[in-house]
């Protein structure tokens, strides 16, 4: 008997817990599909008519900024990855003098709060010529992500079957080949997963933008949400589907990047 309380003890606070977790969404969905005094009279219910037109007059203010956003994401994602794979297979494979000292220092760049070098980012960027570009958006978070990306595919590399790669290196490939052709398929894992955590960085990123640019031309879709404009009974939805909008890309990356979570690391790399 009491094992099934606290069973459904259990159900209840998961249930709880899911429903705190899907109100918010729940109420960007029905109030990105409303008016001003649908907002104010029906506030927790959804409100006929459903105004579809605040999601295209959303995404053609948005559209230029969520083409900069996904370049910039674009591109840490890029670079965070070749940076990470490329040292984190020197560490694993090499042994070199200063090995786990240069490792430690990597490794280090992680307790560094970003706020703490900030100025000297930005200082450095401007003596670069990079404010208000593309680049300057995308070396700054690329530099303090490589250091968790490269701690994670390190730990993966050695965890990689020695026999395959000593199987590949007996057949006379060489460290490169081995890199490309055995290292990043059979890591396509632990890639996907760094490669959704650093568009989660790359598309959320409020602050560094704010910093290095101005005006229109290069600005994320983050920096641009507040300001879409309409009608003083529209703007409140228009928002609020601006936000929806803005987190499509970000969900279809997930569903595509999850699917290699499920697929063996090594299967049918070695015959049986």
């Amino acid at each position: 008997m009491m094992k099934k309380i606290g069973a459904w003890a259990n159900y209840a606070v998961l249930t709880l817990l899911l429903l705190l977790t899907l109100v918010p969404f729940y109420m960007l969905i029905i109030t990105s599909l409303k008016y001003r005094d649908q907002v104010i009279h029906e506030f927790w219910l959804p409100s006929l008519p459903l105004h579809g037109s605040n999601y295209a007059n959303a995404f053609v203010q948005l559209w230029p900024f969520l083409c900069n956003s996904v370049i910039v994401t674009a591109g840490i994602i890029i670079c965070v990855l070749i940076n990470a794979s490329l040292a984190g297979y020197a560490f694993a494979r090499f042994s070199f003098w200063g090995k786990s000292l240069l490792y430690y220092l990597i490794i280090m760049l992680m307790m560094v709060p970003s706020f703490l070098i900030l100025i000297p980012q930005f200082i450095l960027f401007k003596n670069l010529g990079l404010i208000n570009t593309y680049w300057a958006q995308i070396f700054g978070p690329m530099a303090g992500a490589s250091a968790m990306a490269t701690m994670l595919i390190r730990t993966f590399f050695e965890g990689l079957s020695t026999g395959v790669l000593e199987a590949a290196e007996a057949e006379g490939a060489g460290d490169g080949r081995i890199y490309l052709q055995i290292a990043l398929p059979l890591s396509m894992p632990i890639l996907s997963t760094v490669a959704v955590i650093n568009a989660l960085l790359g598309w959320n990123n409020y602050v560094w933008p704010l910093v290095v640019t101005s005006g229109d031309k290069v600005k994320p879709v983050i920096l641009a949400l507040s300001s879409v404009h309409g009608s003083l009974d529209q703007v409140q939805g228009l928002q609020f589907a601006g936000y929806v909008i803005s987190s499509v890309p970000l969900l279809l990356l997930f569903l595509l990047a999850t699917r290699s979570f499920v697929s063996g690391i090594t299967a049918g790399a070695v015959k049986g």
